[in-house]
């Protein structure tokens, strides 16, 4: 009998990451390839013979002749004929069928953008205008022999005016001209090339307002006369200076710090005509400073606080561009709205639990104070008036209160009126700060109120002895004061005013009314103003002479270094009405933008009511655009805008920054406004 054992079997786990897995997986897979080499050790070798001896194989060298492509322009008949021998026009687009996919997706988004298949390219050439001017004149008549009034004038090599056709010269002076010329060098070498009239401007440069420039900012500074770009300058940033040649002192200088998507961050600038040039080639510019890009700020108080550690009362809100933005000022009361551009104008309203509202028109760039006035101290000021007066005041009340100023100190003495209603009595303040009906202007505080004034725009004008001292555009609300401080300064400054045609640039003959001038001014063109230097929102009318033109408002800055009013003709208005079907309402206005920097789109702040049919976009010529866009050079219209104070907003599709306007529309009224950063 044979005993066999029986033994249980023998189970090892183990998880797959765990080391003895691995390593088992390993020594299998290498027991896997071992046995795949040993099957094919294990294989006869083939003897791959040949019964058949191959041919010798010999290297031969082979000569291509040149070989030349060309390629024959492909020309496209514009006109076909007919069996009659007639001229048959041709489809104007069949070009495009023959274009590739890419350029006919490309000309796709050129005519969605700007249109270009709409356009009238057979406008001539600057050389063709000039050639048919030249021949109106008969200059160009006869040859250049006979004919001495076209000629080229230049210098020769000796700096001599010559009018001949510059030759290839070569000039060798002699021992004798050399050592002249030696003796007249300065001691360091270097000979001044500037041209004659050529003037060398430099002087001290700094950022400030926390920005900083980086491998991906660079400062740009250039001359600006009246918006247009010209000579460019040289900035050493080791040093702080800047150095600029302009060929007149016209304009002012203007220094940009620029990141690499072309986005201003900062910004500084001076005027030339500041900089005395009598006789002088290197001049001593100014300081300039590159602060933050301009926008909204300032600062919002109480005008009764008894707790100087809170400046702003407690829960005040502001709101910008009519409650497009909403900000809550920080525990020093600043509050500000950026992404807008330079000379942008907006009503800033400020409210707070027990206070009224204060409303005020602020120009971006320009620190504004807000004041919130208590409820209790409105109502005290209505009770005394009342007994003075011995008149009630009822319904919500509507209040003007201000000061007057010169250079930022109080001015006694001057009397205020409110020029749209010469009917509001003024209400001037004692040195106890109460309203004292014996005066008849502003005491050493210069405070002023107006107490119940018609809702809507109205214009202040402060006077001493008949002489304009200064004026201030306020907007009075219901249930709300209508902040109306007057600024004045002593420091005043020359600008151009241009009137010309919108389109053809031709200059136009008109009388033009400013609220910082005193009587009208007959302008054939251009004229030079002389107006304050403060950022002050302005307005100003234009007559033209003769029913061509439309008599249209504008608004404007004090602080501008120009201002330009561009007129439109009453013919192309109404063509375009009619074109488009637009209604025409009696009781509306018409606004009429220019935008010269880049594509936009335009809205009222505030107001849906507007048909989308009424508003259009026209090119550079006056032409009418389809894509519901604007484009850089044109501008637009808003038919039947109703009467009210509106803020018209551009919005820029480069830079997606906000131009806006404060502007009061009045019935059967055009309103001209240029959106120019």
């Amino acid at each position: 009998m044979k005993f066999i054992p029986i033994y249980d079997a023998l189970v090892i786990k183990a998880q797959k990451n765990s080391p003895p897995h691995i390593a088992f997986e390993e020594m299998l897979e290498s027991e896997r390839q071992l046995s795949e080499w040993a099957r094919l050790e294990k294989i006869k070798p083939l003897n791959l013979a040949s019964e058949k001896t191959s041919a010798p194989l010999f290297a031969k060298k082979i000569e291509l002749t040149e070989m030349v492509i060309q390629k024959t322009p492909e020309r496209f008949a514009a006109s076909q004929s007919s069996q009659q021998g007639e001229i048959i026009d041709s489809d104007p687009s069949a070009w495009m069928n023959d274009l590739s996919v890419a350029q006919a997706k490309r000309l796709q988004v050129a005519q969605q953008k700007n249109e270009v298949l709409s356009q009238d390219w057979s406008q001539p050439t600057w050389s063709d205008m000039a050639r048919e001017v030249l021949a109106k004149s008969g200059i160009t008549a006869g040859t250049a022999a006979t004919n001495p009034k076209v000629y080229v004038a230049g210098l020769d090599a000796k700096g001599r005016p010559t009018t001949s056709v510059p030759k290839a010269d070569v000039y060798v002076p002699t021992k004798k001209e050399s050592a002249e010329s030696d003796q007249n060098l300065p001691s360091y070498g270097l000979v001044d090339e500037k041209p004659a009239g050529v003037r060398s401007i430099s002087g001290p440069l700094e950022i400030t307002g926390g920005l900083a420039v980086t491998n991906e900012h660079h400062i740009e500074i250039r001359r600006s006369d009246e918006g247009v770009l010209k000579e460019l300058g040289r900035v050493n940033l080791i040093q702080g200076q800047y150095n600029i040649d302009v060929e007149d002192v016209t304009g002012s200088i203007v220094a940009k710090l620029v990141d690499k998507e072309g986005k201003t961050l900062g910004e500084g600038s001076f005027r030339l005509n500041r900089v005395a040039s009598a006789g002088q080639n290197n001049l001593q510019g100014p300081k300039i400073r590159i602060e933050p890009h301009p926008d909204f700020a300032g600062i919002v108080t109480s005008a009764y606080n008894p707790r100087p550690e809170d400046v702003a009362p407690a829960k005040t809100l502001v709101t910008f561009v009519k409650g497009a933005k909403e900000i809550a000022p920080r525990k020093d009361g600043t509050v500000a709205m950026d992404n807008v551009t330079r000379g942008s104008t907006t009503v800033v309203r400020a409210a707070a639990p027990a206070h009224m509202q204060t409303a005020a028109i602020v120009v971006s760039g320009s620190e504004f104070k807000t004041s919130l006035y208590p409820n209790t101290m409105i109502q005290a000021l209505q009770n005394i008036l009342s007994q003075q007066r011995q008149m009630s005041f009822d319904g919500a009340p509507t209040i003007i209160w201000g000061k007057v100023t010169l250079d930022g100190k109080n001015l006694a003495g001057i009397e205020v009126q409110v020029e749209s209603d010469q009917s509001l009595i003024p209400v001037y303040f004692n040195q106890f700060m109460l309203p004292d009906p014996s005066l008849r202007s502003t005491s050493e505080n210069g405070l002023f109120a107006f107490v119940n004034a018609m809702p809507g725009f109205h214009s202040l004008l402060a006077t001493r002895a008949e002489a304009i001292v200064g004026y201030q555009n306020v907007v009075v609300e219901e249930g709300s004061v209508a902040q109306g401080d007057i600024a004045s300064t002593i420091k005043n400054e020359s600008v151009p005013l241009r009137v010309y045609d919108a389109f053809t640039g031709e200059a136009v003959t008109g009388l033009v009314t400013m609220q910082s001038l005193s009587d009208e001014l007959q302008v054939t063109g251009v004229a030079t103003v002389t107006l304050p230097n403060l950022k002050r929102y302005g307005l100003m009318r234009v007559q033209p002479e003769g029913a061509d033109y439309v008599a249209a408002r504008y608004v404007y800055n004090d602080s501008d270094e120009f201002v330009h009013a561009p007129v439109v003709h009453w013919s192309w208005l109404s063509a375009i009405k009619n074109y488009l079907k637009i209604d025409d309402l009696p009781s509306a206005g018409v606004i009429v933008g220019f935008v010269p920097d880049e594509n936009f789109e335009v809205y009222l702040a505030a107001y849906d009511n507007i048909n989308p049919r009424q508003i259009v976009y026209f090119d550079m010529q006056g032409r009418i655009l389809q894509n519901g866009k604007g484009i850089a050079g044109g501008g637009f219209i808003i038919y039947n805008v109703p009467e009210d104070i509106h803020e018209v907003v551009v919005l820029g599709e480069r830079t997606q920054k906000i131009y806006s306007r404060v502007l009061p529309v009045d019935p059967n009224t055009l309103s001209v406004l240029t959106f120019r950063e």
